[in-house]
C-alpha cells in the first residue's frame, strides 16, 4: 500500500509554541492554500479513490475534509500527535535544557513533559497501518510532523537515519510504502 502523509498547515500562534495535541486552528485560507497545493501534486486517482484519514484535530481535519470533498474524511485517534503533557502551551525556549537534552538523548524513550514517547506513537502508527493495510492500493493521513517521523522511521526504504533529518514543511506531503 501507498501511503501519502501530510503534515497539516501551520496553526495560529503556534510558532515558538510547543502545541503537540493542542486544538490550534488554521487561518481558512492556509487550507484551502494547502489543498490547491497538494491537488497538484497527488495523483488525481488517489484523490478521488483512496481514503482519506483525518487526525481529529481541527489543523488537520479541515485540511482533511477539504481533500476529501464531497466524500467525508475519516478520523483515526491513532493518528493525533504527541501527547507532550507539562510541555504543551509551553514556548520551547521555556522547556528547561536539561529536559531538552534528556530527549535528545533517548530520542525513542524519553517521555517529554511526562506523557507519551515516540515508542508509544510508533505503536499507535503500528496499529493504525494493521486496520488499513488491506483497504486498497493508497491511503492519504492528514497528520503531524511527529507520527509522520515515525513512519519515516520504520519505512525499511529509506535510511535508518533519514527520518530525524528529514524536513516536514506544513502542507507538504511525504509517500512511505506500508
Amino acid at each position: 500500500m501507498q501511503l501519502y502523509l501530510i503534515r497539516h498547515p501551520e496553526p495560529r500562534d503556534g510558532r515558538g509554541l510547543c502545541y503537540g495535541r493542542l486544538d490550534l486552528g488554521v487561518y481558512a485560507q492556509e487550507t484551502a492554500r494547502a489543498a490547491a497545493a497538494l491537488r497538484q501534486q497527488l495523483p488525481a486517482w488517489v484523490l478521488q479513490t483512496a481514503p482519506i484519514y483525518t487526525s481529529p484535530l481541527s489543523r488537520c481535519a479541515a485540511l482533511a475534509q477539504a481533500l476529501a470533498s464531497p466524500r467525508n474524511a475519516i478520523v483515526a485517534a491513532e493518528l493525533v500527535e504527541m501527547n507532550f503533557g507539562s510541555w504543551e502551551g509551553r514556548r520551547w525556549d521555556a522547556v528547561p535544557r536539561e529536559e531538552l537534552d534528556r530527549w535528545a538523548e533517548d530520542v525513542w524513550g524519553y517521555r517529554p513533559g511526562g506523557f507519551e514517547s515516540a515508542l508509544d506513537v510508533a505503536a499507535r502508527w503500528r496499529q493504525w497501518l494493521e486496520r488499513i493495510r488491506h483497504e486498497g492500493d493508497a491511503a492519504i493521513a492528514v497528520t503531524h510532523a511527529g507520527v509522520i517521523r515515525v513512519a519515516l522511521a520504520q519505512d525499511e526504504s529509506r535510511a535508518p537515519t533519514e527520518w530525524a533529518q528529514f524536513e516536514i514543511e506544513f502542507g507538504s506531503h511525504v509517500e512511505v510504502r506500508a
